[in-house]
């Protein structure tokens, strides 16, 4: 299984989604109408800003991608940086 670094920060999260859509060549307004959502809403997911987990889900549906829960060591002192939006 190929090694693949864990976004821990919001706006770490954000700039995978942003890369993985590049990847894959699809506008922001192409992945949000294949989601059901709205370009602004795929804006805020690639800002790391707060948005609802279904419409995270949803997006991440549209890559062939998912979420998954890990136990990491986290540098507090990024986290301290976040802020609830």
């Amino acid at each position: 299984m190929p090694y693949v670094p864990t976004a821990v920060l919001p706006a770490q999260f954000g700039a995978s989604f942003r890369r993985e859509r590049k990847q894959q060549k699809l506008s922001q307004a192409e992945l949000a109408q294949r989601a059901g959502l709205t370009r602004q809403l795929i804006v805020q997911i690639e800002k790391g800003e707060n948005v609802g987990l279904h419409s995270i889900m949803r997006a991440l549906a549209v890559l062939n991608m998912g979420l998954r829960i890990d136990t990491v060591s986290i540098n507090y002192d990024d986290v301290g940086s976040m802020d609830d939006e």
